[in-house]
């Protein structure tokens, strides 16, 4: 995705005409599913103008270090997200066509089997010849188990993702959990053995566990809203499950502060990260109110972080030996592994079957923002989720789909650094920005949701040009849909600027990736 060529999935070609510059741009195609583009070298004008606004750059501040499991995905047993979606059920096997664009997400990790209906998925149903078909208690309809713990692993390895597991604790037992550890990480035990038999010799050394999923949440089929009755139930669990692996990472349900501050001052010697879920929103005919809502997703972000700071100390100083297992190892993290745009309107199961516009893919470029400033406190996230259900991809019964926010969620996975550091702007509050660096390569990272271009000065401690990845399409309205699948609204178009240029123009409602090397 960082070279000169475009790629495109399979089922959705270049752009409309009407966004297209045939005699400055070449478009091809790959299997990668990401839409790229290669400038063809071509006479530009450039007419100067007093720049409106100045990027700084502050590389002697580092925000922290972005975990790679910021760009994480999540599939759930909800409507069409598992089967109709990742897998089809009359052929018995993972969609190629699905597969593909997936893949082109790069996702480094894959949350499963929720969400909410992990409080009642019992693991069990889902290994071995003998499945039992189960009504879906939470989301309707029935599950035959045909996708379970092998074959999720075996999705998670075709992708090279890391797996990441949620236990039912309202339902379920400890017992359970315990044993789900076993069968996923164990050798030479009972369950271990079953998955031997079941054609899974190694291990599949399963890190991260989440215990239970919006335990607060009154309406769903749980028992802990109270956050004691949790905090009690989660050692039970963590101990369990730890002593079955003590190398396990365990991520804790959060809530609104005051459960927050109660699960961080009791739990914070076990909790590698406490959850938070956000879903941001607009309100009907206001496109712009999507971003006031990312901005109060940051608010929430800024709160649990300061909650952490002050209940979580950052390493565990005492810890009894006769736990016979060791405290976390680093510092309380944020996992927020449930993060997206809900918006109202939807098909499916629960209106959850979203179509997005432009407008959302400029709100998810800024949540990805959001992260990088925070980088210091997230330690993972998922989006929520992958196909069909709040998705990225959408499907019907023969062809699949990228919708628009697709691209800046690949594109950002591909081009970010690891090192969040610090960038100011002056005169131009409506642009959103973010830095990344890997020691030799500086990127911006700039959303602009409002119409006006932007001039803006860079003033930023590179050599040599930059170069630009360009994300645009014909309207804030615009969307990738299944009647039309071979038409893509999205462009994108990379092209290096002249040398010594210090002067970018940021298109209205775009998204754009700006990088040069490092002095």
């Amino acid at each position: 995705m960082a070279s000169s060529t475009t790629t495109l999935p399979a089922t959705q070609p270049t752009p409309t005409d009407r966004m297209q510059q045939p005699s400055r741009r070449k478009f091809l195609k790959n299997s990668t599913g990401l839409l790229l583009g290669a400038m063809v070298p071509g006479p530009v004008k450039h007419f100067w103008r007093a720049p409106a606004a100045t990027l700084t750059v502050h590389l002697n501040q580092p925000l922290g270090e972005i975990s790679p499991l910021i760009y994480g995905q999540f599939i759930e047993h909800l409507g069409r997200a598992i089967y109709g979606g990742i897998y089809d059920d009359r052929k018995h096997r993972f969609r190629p066509d699905v597969l593909e664009k997936v893949r082109g997400l790069r996702p480094p990790l894959l949350r499963y089997p929720g969400g909410t209906v992990t409080k009642i998925y019992h693991w069990k149903d889902g290994v071995g010849k003998h499945r039992p078909v189960r009504k879906n208690l939470i989301w309707g309809g029935l599950d035959n188990n045909h996708v379970g713990t092998d074959e999720f692993m075996q999705y998670c390895q075709q992708l090279g993702a890391a797996p990441f597991l949620t236990v039912n604790m309202s339902t379920g037992t400890a017992e359970e959990a315990a044993e789900w550890v076993e069968y996923c990480n164990g050798m030479g035990t009972y369950y271990a053995t079953q998955r031997q038999k079941n054609g899974h010799a190694a291990p599949y050394q399963v890190q991260y566990w989440g215990l239970g999923n919006e335990e607060a949440a009154r309406e769903d089929a749980g028992t802990l809203q109270n956050p004691q009755d949790y905090i009690k139930k989660a050692w039970y669990y963590a101990k369990l499950m730890k002593l079955q692996d003590p190398s396990i990472k365990l991520i804790m349900v959060g809530d609104k502060p005051d459960w927050n501050q109660q699960i961080l001052q009791e739990l914070h010697p076990i909790c590698d990260y406490l959850s938070l879920h956000l879903y941001a929103s607009s309100k009907p005919g206001d496109p712009a109110s999507l971003f006031t809502s990312i901005a109060a997703m940051e608010a929430s972000i800024k709160v649990t972080a300061a909650q952490i700071k002050a209940y979580a100390p950052a390493t565990v100083e005492t810890f009894s030996k006769w736990y016979r297992f060791p405290p976390r190892q680093q510092p309380v993290k944020i996992a927020i592994d449930e993060w997206g745009i809900w918006e109202a309107g939807g098909r499916g199961a629960y209106n959850l079957e979203m179509d997005y516009t432009w407008n959302h893919a400029l709100g998810v470029a800024a949540f990805l923002n959001v992260f990088q400033r925070h980088a210091a406190v997230i330690g993972l996230a998922t989006w929520a989720q992958t196909v069909n259900v709040l998705a990225p991809i959408m499907t019907d019964d023969t062809t699949s789909i990228c919708q628009t926010i697709y691209y800046p969620l690949a594109l950002y996975r591909k081009l970010c650094g690891p090192t969040s550091v610090a960038v100011t702007l002056a005169g131009a509050e409506q642009l959103d920005v973010a830095a990344s660096t890997d020691g030799k390569t500086l990127t911006l990272a700039i959303v602009q949701p409002s119409a006006q271009g932007v001039d803006i000065r860079l003033d930023a401690p590179t050599t040599g040009s930059w170069t630009a990845h360009e994300l645009t399409a014909p309207s804030l309205e615009s969307m990738n849909t299944l009647q039309t699948p071979g038409t893509n609204v999205v462009s994108y178009q990379q092209r290096t600027l002249p040398p010594g240029t210090t002067t970018y123009t940021v298109a209205g409602h775009s998204i754009v990736l700006l990088q040069a090397a490092l002095r």
